[in-house]
Parts: structure tokens; C-alpha cells; sequence
């Protein structure tokens, strides 16, 4: 009985190491890029800097509440940025965005930019900054990189000019934002 009891025990303690020492599940695929959109897109953007220009900066926000027919605003709680931790009632608010890939992209088309531009992908330590730019030139889309303009208002013709890395620009699909330059 003592020698079963021992055998026990051992087995036990051989069995209880083993899980200790359990590999990663392989289902677990969790990896740097996944974590960075899931990151992304359970959060809306909101304007918390100059909100309402075209020139708005964007932070990352919980949405605590959305607009009804009595109150057309939603109301979000910063998460990170120059508003952390504030509650805002706001218009000004990009709910839905998505990854822009390696192809052509249309002069014109407005974007979403990571304000910091950090050339090693998906890094979850700066995205607390966004402004709203607008595609000028995609000939260099095939190496990772796209030209965006920044209008200071609707007459500003000659913007500022940046050349951003692919991974740092997102789609805004909802709502849909068009181009606020007025052209002749």
C-alpha cells in the first residue's frame, strides 16, 4: 500500500510538472498585428484637439453612447492622447476604419494617419495622435509608403505634404469623409 501511495504521489507530481511546463497552445495565434487591430478596432477615433477642423487631432476612445433622434451626439472617453481619461460630447467621431493594403489608392482619397509615423510596424505605443490626410501621389504604394496631403482649410490649395508608411494610414469607412478643398 506504501509503495502504491508513493507511485502516486510521483505520478502526480510528474503530471502537475507537466502542465507547468505546457508549450503554448498552437492555437493561440496571436502575434503583434493582430493585437494592434484588435486594439484599433475596438475603439472609435474622436476628435479631442481643434475639433471640427479639418486639422483635427484623433485619439482613441471608448464610445459610451451614440446619437439618438433628441441628441445628435456621441458620447466617448479618451483612452489615450493629449484627452485621456475625459468624457466628451461630440460630433466629431470616426467609428469604423480598416487597414490600407499595398494597392492603388485614387488621389484623393482620404485617410486616416498615425500622427508619429513609426517606421517598425503595428506599435500599440504610439497611437494616440491621428490626423485626417488625403492621398496626393500612391507611385510608391509598392514600397510601403504613400503621399498625403494635410489642407489647412478649404481654400488651401498648396497643403502640407508628407510621405507616410503604409501601416501607419487606415480607411475611414464610417462615416464616409470626402475631400473639404473646394476645387473650380
Amino acid at each position: 500500500m506504501k509503495k502504491l501511495l508513493g507511485l502516486l504521489l510521483i505520478s502526480s507530481f510528474v503530471l502537475l510538472a507537466g502542465c507547468h511546463l505546457k508549450k503554448q497552445s498552437p492555437y493561440n495565434r496571436t502575434d503583434d498585428k493582430q493585437d494592434y487591430e484588435r486594439l484599433l478596432n475596438t475603439h472609435v477615433f474622436a476628435a479631442c484637439l481643434n475639433i471640427g477642423k479639418p486639422y483635427a487631432t484623433y485619439s482613441l476612445a471608448d464610445l459610451n453612447k451614440r446619437p439618438s433622434s433628441n441628441h445628435p451626439y456621441y458620447k466617448v472617453t479618451f483612452v489615450n492622447g493629449p484627452c485621456k481619461g475625459q468624457t466628451l460630447w461630440t460630433k466629431d467621431v470616426l467609428v469604423k476604419t480598416a487597414p490600407v493594403g499595398a494597392e492603388y489608392l485614387p488621389k484623393g482619397t482620404v485617410l486616416l494617419r498615425n500622427y508619429w509615423n513609426p517606421k517598425e510596424p503595428y506599435n500599440q505605443e504610439k497611437v494616440d495622435s491621428w490626423h485626417i490626410g488625403i492621398v496626393a501621389d500612391s507611385s510608391r504604394a509598392d514600397k510601403g509608403i504613400v503621399d498625403l496631403e494635410f489642407p489647412r482649410d478649404s481654400h488651401d490649395f498648396m497643403p502640407a505634404r508628407e510621405g507616410v508608411y503604409l501601416h501607419n494610414v487606415r480607411y475611414i469607412t464610417k462615416p464616409e469623409i470626402k475631400d473639404i478643398r473646394t476645387f473650380l
